[in-house]
C-alpha cells in the first residue's frame, strides 16, 4: 500500500527542516525495530557522506513506502525528543491507521495482547532485551506469508533465543492485522512420540473449536491422520490467514503432521527439517549471539542495577558467556538471588563448570550442559563419537573437510555429508565464503565437548 497523499505532501513540505535538524541513525534504529525499515536499507543510507545526506536519503525512501512507515517515523521522532519536528507531521498522520499506534508505538497494543493470549503465545520473559535486527528479519519473512501459505524457520544452536524471538515477532499490531487476521496460535512441541503428538494436536483443535463456539463438543480425533484432517479443516476454513507457531521442532515425521498448506512459523535446531514439507519456505538463522551491551543489559535487569553500576566482573562474565542469551540469563537469575557472587560465578564460567550453572524459568533446560547434550543425543551413535573428536580443534580455528577426512579415516564425500548433518542440526558452523568450505564450532560447543570428554 502506497503512502497517502496527505502524509506525502507533508514530507515534501517539511523535508528541508527535517534534513537540517534530525540525526537519522537514531531514528532508523526505531524504524528497524518496528519492521518498516530493513537492515540493508539502513546500511545504504549510512554510506552517504554527511548526516544531512543520510537524512535526505531516508526521507526519499519513506516517500516510496506506506502509512506504517510514516507512523513509525513520527513515533521515532517522539522517542528521540524531536517534539518540534514531530509536531510538523502530526496533522497528517494517516486516519486509516489504528489509533492505538500513537499510544503504543512498538505495535504491542491491547488488541495484540488479546490475540496472543487467546492463541497461547508465551508472554515476554521477566527479563527481556530486544534484538531489532533479528526481529526485523523474522517479520520481513512473515510478511511474505501474506500472499500465500508457507513456512518461516528460525534455526540456531541451543540457548540462542529462538523461542523468545518467535514470540516477539508476532507481538506487532500491523503484522497481525495485515497478514494474520485469523489469529496467532502457539504450540510447544519438543521431543515427542506419536501418542504425545496426537494429544498436542487434539488440544489445539479443542482450543480452536471452543473459540468458535464454546457450546460445541466434538469428539477428539482418534488418530494422527484424523487429527491432521481436523486441523486442516479448522486452519483453512475456520481460521484462514492465521499463523501457527510450532516451537522447538526436532523430528521430520512430527513436522509432516502439520503439512496442511497453512502459514507456519517454526523454531528448530535443524534447518533441514522443512525439506520434507511442501510450500514456500523462508528461513532466519540465529547465528550471532548477544553483543556486550545486550549482555550487560540483561545482567543489569536481573540484578536491578544501572549498567554503569555493574561490578567489574560483569564484562568478563558476558565475555565468558560467548553471547549466549541462555547462559547470560542463567547467570543473571543466580545473581538475582546471590548478589554477592559475581566473582564466584565468573570463576565457574572460566573453569567450564557448566553443571553448576543452572536455574532459569525462561528456558526449557535447567542448565547449559542439558541444553547442549540434548542436541548431541539425537545423533546416530557413530556420528556422536565422531562429533566428540572436535575436541582436537582449537578455538577460532576453521578446518576444511579434508583435515577431518584424515582424522576420521573416511572418504571426503562421506565426511562432507556428516558435516552437513552437523551444520543442519546447529552443532557446527560452516564458512561458505571459502572454497572448499571451512567448518568450526561455537566456543560454547567446544567448551562443552572438552568438559564432557
Amino acid at each position: 500500500m502506497a503512502l497517502d497523499e496527505g502524509p506525502r505532501s507533508c514530507l515534501l513540505r517539511v523535508r528541508h527542516r527535517l534534513e537540517q535538524d534530525m540525526k537519522p541513525s537514531y531514528i532508523m534504529d526505531h524504524m528497524i525495530t518496528d519492521g518498516v525499515l530493513t537492515v540493508d536499507e539502513e546500511e545504504k543510507i549510512r554510506t552517504r557522506a554527511t548526516r544531512k545526506d543520510q537524512a535526505a536519503a531516508l526521507l526519499e525512501l519513506m516517500l516510496r513506502k506506506d502509512n506504517r512507515t510514516y507512523i513509525s517515523f513520527y513515533n521515532a521522532l517522539i522517542k528521540e525528543t524531536y517534539d518540534d519536528l514531530a509536531s510538523l507531521l502530526h496533522a497528517d498522520l494517516p486516519r486509516t491507521s489504528p489509533t492505538a499506534y500513537k499510544s503504543f508505538p512498538d505495535g504491542y497494543t491491547p488488541y495484540v495482547r488479546t490475540v496472543l493470549s487467546e492463541g497461547g503465545v508465551p508472554q515476554r520473559p521477566v527479563v527481556f532485551v530486544s534484538r531489532p535486527e533479528l526481529l526485523n528479519r523474522v517479520r520481513e519473512k512473515l510478511y511474505q506469508l501474506q500472499k500465500e501459505p508457507g513456512w518461516v524457520t528460525i534455526f540456531g544452536m541451543a540457548g540462542s533465543g529462538k523461542s523468545v524471538l518467535a514470540a516477539e515477532a508476532a507481538r506487532y499490531h500491523s503484522l497481525i492485522e495485515e497478514c494474520f487476521p485469523g489469529g496467532i496460535h502457539w504450540l510447544s512441541i519438543g521431543q515427542l512420540d506419536k501418542p504425545d503428538l496426537l494429544v498436542k494436536i487434539q488440544s489445539l483443535c479443542f482450543r480452536l473449536e471452543q473459540e468458535l463456539d464454546p457450546q460445541l463438543h466434538h469428539r477428539p480425533p482418534n488418530s494422527l491422520d484424523e487429527a491432521k484432517e481436523r486441523m486442516r479443516f479448522l486452519m483453512l476454513r475456520r481460521y484462514p490467514r492465521s499463523l501457527l507457531i510450532l516451537d522447538d521442532i526436532w523430528d521430520t515425521s512430527v513436522l509432516k503432521a502439520f503439512d496442511i498448506q497453512c502459514r507456519i512459523l517454526l523454531t528448530t535446531r535443524n534447518r533441514s527439517l522443512v525439506d520434507s514439507v511442501s510450500g514456500a519456505k523462508y528461513e532466519v538463522e540465529v547465528a550471532s549471539g548477544l553483543d556486550e551491551k545486550k549482555g550487560l543489559e540483561i545482567l543489569a535487569l536481573y540484578t536491578n542495577r544501572k549498567m554503569h553500576g555493574l561490578p567489574e566482573e560483569a564484562r568478563s562474565i558476558v565475555k565468558e558467556c560467548k553471547g549466549s542469551p541462555l547462559v547470560v540469563s542463567l547467570i543473571g537469575a543466580l545473581l538475582k538471588e546471590k548478589p554477592d557472587r559475581w566473582h564466584y560465578y565468573l570463576r565457574q564460567l572460566q573453569q567450564k563448570q557448566f553443571k553448576r550453572i543452572r536455574k532459569s524459568s525462561s528456558y526449557d533446560y535447567d542448565a547449559l550442559d542439558q541444553a547442549m547434550a540434548a542436541s548431541i543425543e539425537v545423533l546416530p551413535e557413530e556420528h556422536r563419537e565422531l562429533y566428540k573428536d572436535f575436541t582436537v580443534l582449537e578455538k577460532d580455528i576453521k578446518v576444511p573437510a579434508k583435515v577431518l577426512s584424515i582424522l576420521w579415516d573416511l572418504p571426503i564425500e562421506e565426511v562432507e555429508d556428516i558435516l552437513e548433518e552437523f551444520a543442519n542440526k546447529s552443532l557446527l558452523f560452516m564458512d561458505t565464503n571459502n572454497k572448499p568450505y571451512l567448518y568450526y564450532l561455537h566456543d560454547l560447543q567446544l567448551d562443552f565437548l572438552i568438559d564432557g570428554c
